[in-house]
């Protein structure tokens, strides 16, 4: 008995991944919450990078220069805010089972990745965010949109 082994993604799977990756990359989820006075009143802000690409801290500087409302400084002890980013990655696989033109099984497998980079903003002596952001935007882009989301809020106003 002979099986043919061909990977195969479906149609509807390919909308479906192709609808997903517009979303994500349209526009950056986050969690608005009021701002509190003390990072209302914050000077200083350092960036903690847990993704390992520098190209999110590269983004992040840029954009807080742009916004102008913070300094950056080096040591995360002395700032009056804490922006910590991470990456999280994910996979999906599934496989299939048709049966070919000749009557014999096809088997397909298909396997999607996707990754997203989390920012979280912490007041000075805090162990908790009082603001977080989620882009599927990678390296530098995924920076820049985290601080972008950030000054939206500020500007939102208490």
């Amino acid at each position: 008995m002979q099986f043919h082994s061909t990977p195969r993604i479906t149609r509807p799977l390919l909308l479906v991944l192709f609808i997903v990756s517009l979303a994500g990359a349209a526009y950056a989820q986050k969690a608005i919450t009021p701002i509190p006075k003390e990072a209302l009143a914050a000077k200083t802000v350092a960036i903690v990078n847990n993704t390992h690409n520098e190209a999110a801290t590269d983004g992040a500087i840029e954009a807080l220069k742009r916004w102008g409302r913070f300094t950056v400084v080096d040591d995360s002890d002395i700032a009056d805010l804490t922006l910590t980013f991470d990456k999280k990655s994910e996979h999906d696989g599934a496989s299939s089972q048709k049966p070919g033109d000749d009557g014999k099984p096809n088997y397909g497998y298909s396997m999607s990745f996707s990754s997203s980079i989390h920012m979280h903003v912490a007041i000075k002596g805090s162990d908790r965010s009082f603001y977080s952001t989620t882009t599927s935007e990678s390296k530098k882009k995924a920076g820049a949109d985290c601080v972008t989301d950030l000054q939206r809020a500020y500007n939102a106003g208490p």
